[in-house]
């Protein structure tokens, strides 16, 4: 996941951040973006059932693609999905480029996006197959603690996998959490979530994120972005 990424032991990082033209009630709609929003989440939250099916890619400072992954996934019983993942063909034989988001859930992004954490507006109209957009900006705290939490995450799943690792292994584990820190003091998050759900029904059409963060590694600026993209699959 470009340099924080491979550096504190293969953890997940950002995006960049993109304004479009936003309006704070949405045409047809009748109502403000933060209850469009609710009721979007009260759809999908209602769904006994839905799939999933996205794509995460990791750009490097310059733009360059660092890494991709896809994933599919689906949710019954209003339980927890389980993602399947796999690197497109074209990045399949490139080893470098071969991603797998283990501390990475499009989902517990829902968790966060609310009016106390986040400012939303419509983007547009409705379109002409019955789409409401909204564009939904975590505040900058949110935002950061997000992604301090999956890099952490990663490394506790190291640690949890290393529990029989030498010493030599400890000590690395140890090293690379150390580094994460110092970099996570240095950590500014940019995250933008544009959402799309059916004017209608309310369920949830996409989800795309975009985030952009800057940090500091070893006295050195660093930046990188991150872009998700979920598709909800409404079941039947």
């Amino acid at each position: 996941m470009g340099k924080l990424v491979s550096k504190a032991a293969g953890l997940c990082a950002g995006l960049a951040l993109l304004i479009g033209e936003t309006s704070c009630m949405g045409p047809g709609t009748g109502m403000a973006a933060e209850q469009a929003f609710a009721m979007s989440a009260s759809a999908l939250s209602g769904a006994e059932s839905y799939g999933l099916a996205g794509e995460i890619a990791l750009y490097e400072p310059g733009g360059k693609l660092g890494s991709k992954a896809a994933y599919k996934g689906e949710v019954r019983q209003h339980g927890n999905v389980k993602l399947s993942w796999r690197t497109p063909g074209a990045l399949t034989a490139n080893a470098k480029n071969a991603y797998r988001p283990a501390g990475y859930r499009p989902l517990k992004l829902l968790e966060v996006m609310n009016g106390r954490n986040a400012a939303m507006a419509f983007v547009g109209g409705t379109s002409a197959d019955g789409s409401v957009r909204l564009r939904i900006k975590l505040n900058d705290k949110t935002a950061k603690d997000r992604i301090a939490g999956e890099l952490r995450q990663e490394i506790e799943n190291l640690r949890t996998g290393n529990l029989a690792g030498g010493s030599r292994e400890k000590e690395l584990l140890a090293t690379a959490e150390r580094r994460l820190e110092e970099a996570l003091a240095t950590l500014s998050v940019d995250t933008v979530v544009y959402w799309t759900a059916d004017s209608k029904s309310w369920f949830p059409k996409r989800m795309k994120e975009e985030t952009a963060l800057s940090y500091r590694w070893k006295g050195k600026a660093f930046s990188e972005k991150r872009i998700c993209l979920t598709n909800f699959l409404a079941s039947g």
